[in-house]
Parts: structure tokens; sequence; C-alpha cells
């Protein structure tokens, strides 16, 4: 091990004690800021001179709050909102990842090591930097991470290696070790340095152990209360959709770059190997709906302070969005259901201007705009992008630290509380012999439950492909028969056909609890991987199994709904009465007036120029720069279908 001293501060003085900038003005609109949400966001303001890109937090086992952040240092404070804060370390390069022994004793994951940093001699400030592992390589890529830190109960601890990107370049005039630039299967993202790629667990003594290939960009990593690990892998090239995996040693889970360096390989391999070696995600994060790159995954072990959702999984993304995943063991792996947890408004000015590029915010692109639904801002304090971090507190909350990198704005520390009231939840996802079994975080409104237009239900599959995959083989399931429970907390859908490999998207219409409550997040993916007698998908993994050829069927009102939803409820509301959101200048058009002068008496091709181009001197936005024009389309058959004057036979 390396060890170095470093007993200069800079300007030659120890940092001060700093209290949060704006504090006693937090402390008295606290109460007014309360809002009615189940879940509060609040913002936690940082000390002046430190830098908001937070790229780590967590807590000292006698509850001290650690921050670090991507300029390399590392903060550390009794309360968050109150402080008073300290700088405990700094000149650490870009950490990712963050542990604490204690106030004195804090593990770190720089780009190039994982790193030891200690206060030796008790004056709250770091002097003692020990290099515990730096067994894989580092380059000076722009886009190289190195990400962590949890521990498991054995003492060991366990970080991910993202690929380098070559939109930047690589130097290979003087690496710490030899680089090896050959490709495994003509993959776009390479691994040229060792273990670039993999989790790799470090022991207390500093011994590195390659555990499991085949990453994107791991961003998070976890260990989960019964010890098992877990990261997150970002959408791309071999990655489909962006995932949370169950991590176990020696195996493949997709991207081929990293796959040269275990000691069985022996040369360039093709898609078909490849597809044997891989092991599938534990549950598929379908782009564009439930985001499209996450961070690390947290465990809810609070014991009920943070609502009712103990022992599931929260994941930020760089979205505007948390998600929440349900687990579930199912012939002797893992699987199960992802939920939309907190999300907030992009904005129709932010997917105007990013409308058809990869933008991280939206996401966009092409998959990703295509299955992206915003939504009115939430009331309160907003969720910012960058959702990286997490650590659950002592008391219960959320702390989410935010950093984008560039890529968006309003970096920082924000923390998520639980108001107390129940929310009205889809809790659980089950695997069923012919279906799934919903389980609700409080009682449902019966009649709902058995009827067969609550539900809608269908499936889609990704391919395991060099450059990654939209959805394919998409199919709406019919459902055979319906099963509530008799204290409406759930309810058995039995489908006319299951089968494995494929992502369920389950949808409740209109679902409210049995006191008359919206359902709060209407939509979960189930990712079955097995059903309960270990079956497995056996058919083409690269290729679809319906025709790619889409016939054009004319408009779709029910498409055209959630586009309203999405788009068009916030000003024209969910019954077509329009008049805007609060505080609007004008009014919005009211589609259930009638006459001559109403708004839907307009000709089709009038109302589609007016949707596509805004409306002049009229708070009427152009959506041709947000909707594709079959979405266009999709939406007036729905306001139509929905608040026209049926039509004289």
């Amino acid at each position: 091990m390396a060890v170095r001293s470093r007993r200069d501060r800079q300007d030659g003085h120890h940092s001060p004690l700093i209290m949060p900038r704006f504090l006693p003005m937090l402390l008295i609109c606290a109460p007014l800021l309360a809002g009615a949400n189940t879940y509060d966001i609040e913002e936690i303001a940082l000390p002046k001179g430190m830098s908001p890109e937070i790229s780590g937090v967590t807590f000292t086992p006698g509850g001290s709050f650690v921050a670090v952040n991507r300029h390399g240092e590392i903060w550390i404070t009794p309360d968050p909102v109150r402080g008073p804060w300290r700088r405990f370390a700094f000149g650490l390069h870009e950490p990712l990842g963050v542990f604490a022994v204690s106030e004195s004793d804090i593990l770190v994951t720089q780009r190039p090591e994982l790193t030891r940093v200690r206060d030796s001699d008790g004056d709250g400030l770091a002097d003692h930097y020990e290099t515990i592992n730096d067994d894989w390589c580092a380059t000076d890529n722009w886009h190289e991470f190195t990400y962590g830190l949890p521990r498991d109960a054995q003492g060991d601890f366990y970080l991910s290696t993202s690929l380098p990107d070559v939109a930047g370049s690589i130097n290979t005039l003087y690496p710490r070790e030899p680089l090896n630039m050959v490709k495994v299967h003509g993959e776009r993202k390479p691994s040229p340095g060792r273990y670039q790629g993999w989790v790799l667990r470090v022991s207390p003594d500093g011994l590195m152990t390659p555990i499991a290939s085949g990453f994107r960009a791991p961003a998070g990593i976890g260990i989960s209360p019964g010890g098992d690990v877990f990261v997150t892998d970002q959408q791309g090239d071999y990655i489909a959709t962006s995932s949370l995996i169950h991590v176990q040693p020696g195996r493949f889970y997709g991207h081929a770059a990293s796959f040269k360096w275990r000691k069985d390989y022996k040369g360039p391999v093709d898609l078909k190997t490849l597809t044997k070696l891989r092991t599938p995600e534990a549950v598929a994060l379908p782009h564009g709906s439930l985001g499209g790159s996450p961070g690390e995954p947290v465990w809810d072990t609070t014991g009920g302070k943070f609502g009712p959702f103990a022992g599931q999984v929260f994941i930020g993304d760089f979205t505007k969005l948390i998600s929440r995943v349900f687990l579930e063991k199912v012939a002797g792996e893992y699987q199960g259901a992802a939920f939309p947890f907190i999300r907030d408004a992009v904005g129709l000015k932010a997917i105007q201007a990013n409308r058809g590029r990869d933008n991280l915010t939206i996401p966009a692109g092409k998959q990703g705009l295509k299955y992206f639904r915003d939504i009115p801002p939430r009331k309160g304090t907003p969720l910012r992008f960058g959702n990286m971090r997490m650590s659950f507190a002592p008391d219960g909350s959320l702390y989410v630290g935010q950093t984008t990198r560039g890529w968006g704005k309003g970096d920082g520390l924000q923390r998520i509380v639980w108001s107390g009231k129940q929310p009205v939840e889809m809790k659980k996802i089950q695997l069923t012999g012919d279906g799934f079994r919903i389980m609700f975080t409080t009682a449902m409104g019966g009649r709902q439950l058995a009827n067969p237009k609550t539900w809608r239900i269908n499936r889609f599959r990704y391919l395991y492909l060099s450059n990654g995959s939209p959805r394919v083989d998409e199919s709406k399931c019919e459902i055979r028969s319906i099963r509530p429970s008799a204290d409406g907390r759930s309810v058995e859908l039995k489908l006319a056909q299951l089968e494995p490999g494929y992502v369920y998207e389950i949808e409740p219409l209109e679902l409210t609890s049995a006191i008359g409550k919206k359902l709060e997040n209407p939509l979960a993916f189930y990712t079955l991987t097995r059903m309960l007698s270990g079956r497995t998908f056996t058919g083409p993994r690269s290729e679809p199994l319906l025709s790619g050829k889409q016939i054009d069927t004319g408009p779709n009102p029910e498409a055209g709904r959630l586009v309203y939803g999405a788009f068009c409820v916030i000003c024209h509301q969910a019954d077509g009465s329009g008049g805007g959101p609060p505080g609007a200048a004008q009014p919005a058009a009211n589609f259930r007036q009638r006459g001559p002068e109403a708004p839907l008496a307009k000709t089709d091709k009038q109302l589609l120029h007016i949707i596509t181009n805004g409306a002049e001197a009229k708070p009427m936005p152009a959506f041709g720069g947000a909707l594709k024009p079959t979405q266009i389309r999709d939406v007036l058959a729905y306001i139509r279908a929905a608040f026209d004057e049926p039509k004289s036979k």
C-alpha cells in the first residue's frame, strides 16, 4: 500500500466551520413551503465555497453526513440542514463513491484508486492519504469513471468501472500499464485498460478480486440487506435499456469490450457466443419511460420511517426521476417490477430543444422520446436533474446528491421526506403461474379493480445486439380473469399468454383508492425472465419474433390519450374544459365549448396546423418540435373522441 502524508492546507490555514447559506431564511420559510405531496422534497443549502457537484453521500455510524464532490473534496457536517460544515479533505481525483468508517476515517473511490483518507492528529482535517488498491487501469479519457462504494458484512468493498468514450481521445503514450486496443466484437466503446467495464472487490487488506464483466456504464453499485451485490448499467451499445443487475462471480452481463480481461479469453468472439454467455438483467428500467441514466441503488432499511416500501430499492436517474424496484426470487434468480417513485416536469421548451438528440435530461433520442411522457410540475420544491447518489439518513429521510457534469443545470443536494400520509401506489407485483398479483399500499375501489377496462397490459422485448435495441415484439396482452381480494388491497390478473423473455407494462387506468384518491404512479414494468417453473425464453435473442414492418392503421385515439395526459392536460384539463394552469394570463381552449366559434368547430387540417405550429397571440405553444406527426394526429383523434359532439349519421 502506498501512504502519503498531507499537512498542507489551502492558503496555509485550517478550514473553518461554515454555516449553510440562507439558513435563517430556510428555517423561517420551511413551514410555509410544506405542500400536499405524499413525499416532500427539501433543498439543502450548501456552504459557501463548496462545489455543488455532489458525487457521493453517506452517513457515519455516529450520524454525521459526509459528501464528496467532483472537484475532489470531502465535506462533513453533524446536521446537513443546520450545519456547521467543514471541509475534511481536498485534491482528490473525481471521487464518485464514499464510505465513512468514522468522522476521521473515510474511504473514497478516485478514478485511479481506492483511497483511505484519515485525520491522524484529531484536528478535524485529513492529513493521511493511503492507497488501498489501484490494480485496475485508468486513462485520461473524459468519460471514464470508477464508482462505489458499499461494504459487505465481511468488510470487503465493491466498486465498478466504466468504459471510456471514443468521442474523446485516449492517451496511449504514458499509461501506467500497457493498454490493449484490440476489440472483442467490433464494439464502439472499448476497454483499453485492464478491468474497465468490471465489478471489483477489494478486501480490507487491499487485495483486489475481479468479480464480473460485461458492463458499459455501471454508475451505481449497492449491496442488499441480504448481502447481494447489484449495479445499475446505462443504455447504449449492447445494453438495450438501462437496468438493475444482480452481480454474481464469473458472469458476463453483455457489453463485449471487457470480455477480453477474463482469464478464459482466447480471442475475438461472435455474437452467438456472447449471447450464450450473457446473463440478463434482474429488472429492466425501460429507456424513456423510466429515465435513461440510472445511478446508485439504495435499499429502504428505515423500518417504516420512509413509508410502506421497506426492503425495496430506490434508484435515482440523471433525468428528473427516482424509480422504485420490487425484487423477488423466481427459480433461484432475481427479477421483479420497476415503478416511477418521484418524477417532475421537464417542460416543453427543454423537450423541443433536445428533440432527436441523445440528451440525458429528457432522455431524448428516437427511443427515449418515443416512450417519454412528461408530467405537470410537482407542488413545492422541484426535483432536479442529476440524481446519481443517494443515502438514507438515520431519521429515515432520503438524501439525494446531484451532479450533471455540464449536461444539465442545478447540481446540489436535496432530501426526500415522507409526509406520514399513506401513498396510493402499487406496492408490489408478484409473478403467479398464469399472470400477476398486484398489491397496493391501501384499499382500492373494488369495482374498479374488477373492471377489465381498468387494466392495460402490453409486453415487449429488447434484442441483444451490438448497437443496442429498440422495443420489439410489442403486443397487447389479453386478460382472461380478474380476481380482487376481499379487502381491496390486491388483485390477481390471469393472462391468456404469459411467456418469459418479455417486459410486461402494466398500466391501471383511472384507478382510485376506496376513498377516491388517485393512484399516484399508475405505471409499472415487470421483467419476466423466468417462470415459476424455471422455464426461460428459448427463442432468438437477437431477432424479433414479430414482423418489424408496422402497418399504418390511421389515427389512434388511445395513443393520443397518453400524449394528451403528458402534454395537454396541464392547460386543457382532464375533462377538456381548458382554462390553463394557475396564474395563466390567457385561458386555454375549452374543448367542451359548442357552436361555430368553438375550438373543435375547426377542421382537422386547421387543428393539426395549430397543434404543430402554435396559435399566434394565444397561449397555445408549438408542439411540432416535441411530437411526431403521428402523435399529433393521434392526440387530435383523442380530443375529437373524448370531447367533440357525436356526429349525426
